[in-house]
Order: structure tokens, then C-alpha cells, then sequence
């Protein structure tokens, strides 16, 4: 009898543990994911543009004729052809210089429709 009433204090112990464990305790314990951030020009672009591509497409410099880096207006001005060059092709910046990750939000940026802030 001594083993059958541990056997039987046993599955009372399991069961008493499955049924304190709710769905909606397992569904708290899972943190949300967070929103990722917004990527503006003011936020991101920018900074990328004058670091990556001034040094090229800024107005007087050697690849102004393609593009002439200016400011907001002329970015957005020449976007399918800044989207062409940089994400789709890959071909700038030349040295291929941009990381995955600002490869990833440049493209978030387009995608978003190039959000000034």
C-alpha cells in the first residue's frame, strides 16, 4: 500500500502542476516584440547620404551628373534611381561600403515612402 500511495501522491503532484500552468500564463511570460523604429531622413537617410555618397554626388564632384547630392528634395527627386543603384544592383557606393543593416534600413526607408521625419 506504501507504493501505491506514492504512486498516487505523485500523479496528484504532476497534475496539481499541469493545471496551475494556464494558456494564459505561458502567453504573459513571452515578451511582445517591439515596433521597430520609424526610418526617416532626419533619423537615418541623411547621415547615410552625406557619409556614403556626398563624397561622389555632391554638387561640383565628379559624379554630380548622375546625381547631385543636395538635401531631402533632390534625394527623393532621383529615388528610383538611388533604389536602383544602391538596393537593387548594388552597385553604389562603388566600394561597397554599406553594411547589411543600413542596407536593410535604406531599403525600410524606401519602402515606408521616404518619410522626411
Amino acid at each position: 500500500m506504501n507504493k501505491h500511495f506514492r504512486i498516487y501522491c505523485a500523479i496528484a503532484v504532476i497534475y496539481l502542476l499541469l493545471a496551475s500552468c494556464s494558456n494564459n500564463q505561458a502567453e504573459e511570460a513571452v515578451p511582445e516584440t517591439p515596433e521597430p523604429q520609424k526610418v526617416t531622413y532626419n533619423n537615418f537617410a541623411q547621415a547615410l547620404f552625406q557619409s556614403k555618397c556626398n563624397g561622389c554626388h555632391a554638387p561640383g564632384r565628379p559624379a554630380s551628373a548622375a546625381f547631385s547630392f543636395n538635401g531631402y528634395a533632390s534625394v527623393t527627386a532621383n529615388a528610383e534611381k538611388i533604389r536602383q543603384a544602391v538596393i537593387v544592383t548594388r552597385r553604389m557606393p562603388p566600394n561597397g561600403s554599406l553594411t547589411p543593416a543600413e542596407l536593410q534600413s535604406l531599403s525600410k526607408w524606401f519602402d515606408d515612402g521616404m518619410p522626411e521625419q
